[in-house]
C-alpha cells in the first residue's frame, strides 16, 4: 500500500526494532500502531522505531488491538478466523446502505454518524472500535453510517453471524459489553465537555485521536491524518468557524501545526494538559534516528 509522502519518509527514517512476527516487550519497547504498520515505542525515550508491516503485521495487529486484546488468545484468533479482512480507502463507506456488518477496526480512522430524529451524533473511531456493536444487542436500532477518513483495515462479519457467535460465547459478549460501556464513557470525556473553551475541547479530541488513529510523522513521531475541519466540527457539534478559531488558538500556543487534513503536535503532554485530559501512557516525542 502506498503512503502519503510524509508517512513514506517517516517509514524510511526510523530503525527496525522487531525482527519476529510477534512483538516482544524488551528493553522498554512496546508495540504501537501507526497507520498501516506496527512500530516499536521506547518508553524511556518516547521515540518510535519501525517494526512490522504488511502481512507480517496482521497477527500483531490482532494481538494488540484494544478490543481483541481483552480476549483470550484462543477466543481472539477463533473470532478473527470467522471474519474477513476489508481494506478500505478514504471516503469508502463501511456501514449504512452498504449492508449490515460488524467491523472491528485494526487501523485507520472512521467517521460514524448516528441519527435520532432530526438530531445527528458524530464520532471518530480508530483502532479497537467495534462498528455495529449496539445493534448486536438490540436488533431494532437503526444502523449508523460509517465512512473511512483515511486508509482503514477492519475485520468484518455479517451482523446475524456475529449475534450467533455472541450467543455461544459469554466471554465475547462480556468483552463487547465492556467496549460499549467504554464508548459511552468516551462520549462524556471527549465529546460532551461543553463547559470548556472550544480550543480545549479540540485539544482533548486530538489527544484521543492520537491514541487510536495516529499515522507516522517525520518530525514528531506521529500525527493525525484524515479528518477535515468540517469532520472535527461535526464531532464536537460546533460550527466550522469555531474549529478554525480553535485551531488558530492552538497554533498560537505552538500545540499544533496543520496541513491538508493533517495535524502535527510538537508536545503531546502540553496538548493533553491544555485540553484537560489525562496524559497518554504512550507519549511520543519523535522518531528514532537512522542507523547507518
Amino acid at each position: 500500500m502506498g503512503l502519503p509522502d510524509e508517512r513514506a519518509v517517516a517509514a524510511g527514517h526510523i530503525r527496525a526494532a522487531f525482527t519476529s512476527p510477534r512483538p516482544r516487550r524488551q528493553s522498554g519497547l512496546q508495540p504501537m500502531v501507526l497507520g498501516n504498520s506496527v512500530y516499536a515505542f521506547d518508553e524511556e525515550t518516547g521515540r518510535v522505531g519501525h517494526g512490522l508491516s504488511g502481512s507480517r503485521a496482521m497477527r500483531t495487529l490482532i494481538d494488540i488491538n484494544p478490543f481483541l486484546g481483552e480476549l483470550s488468545r484462543g477466543v481472539r484468533h477463533e473470532l478473527a478466523s470467522a471474519m474477513s479482512t476489508r481494506q478500505s480507502i478514504r471516503n469508502a463507506q463501511l456501514r449504512g446502505s452498504v449492508g449490515s456488518a460488524v467491523h472491528i477496526v485494526l487501523y485507520g480512522c472512521v467517521y460514524e454518524e448516528s441519527s435520532y430524529g432530526e438530531d445527528t451524533t458524530v464520532r471518530i473511531h480508530g483502532s479497537g472500535a467495534v462498528l455495529g456493536i449496539a445493534e448486536i444487542f438490540n436488533p431494532d436500532l437503526l444502523a449508523p453510517t460509517a465512512r473511512c477518513l483515511n486508509d482503514t483495515l477492519t475485520l468484518s462479519v455479517p451482523l446475524t453471524r456475529m449475534r450467533a457467535i455472541v450467543e455461544h460465547s459469554g466471554l465475547l459478549g462480556a468483552a463487547l459489553g465492556k467496549v460499549l460501556a467504554d464508548q459511552l464513557v468516551t462520549a462524556e470525556r471527549v465529546y460532551n465537555r461543553r463547559s470548556l473553551m472550544p480550543e480545549q475541547r479540540l485539544a482533548g479530541l486530538f489527544v484521543h485521536l492520537l491514541d487510536r488513529c495516529a499515522v507516522p510523522c517525520t518530525t514528531y513521531g506521529r500525527m493525525i491524518e484524515g479528518p477535515s475541519q468540517t469532520d472535527l466540527a461535526d464531532a464536537l457539534s460546533v460550527s466550522r468557524a469555531t474549529i478554525e478559531n480553535a485551531l488558530k488558538a492552538l497554533r498560537d500556543r505552538n500545540l499544533v501545526t496543520t496541513g491538508y487534513r493533517q495535524y502535527r503536535f510538537p508536545d503531546e503532554r502540553e496538548l493533553a494538559l491544555f485540553g484537560k485530559v489525562r496524559t497518554p501512557s504512550q507519549t511520543v516525542t519523535g522518531s528514532a534516528e537512522v542507523q547507518k
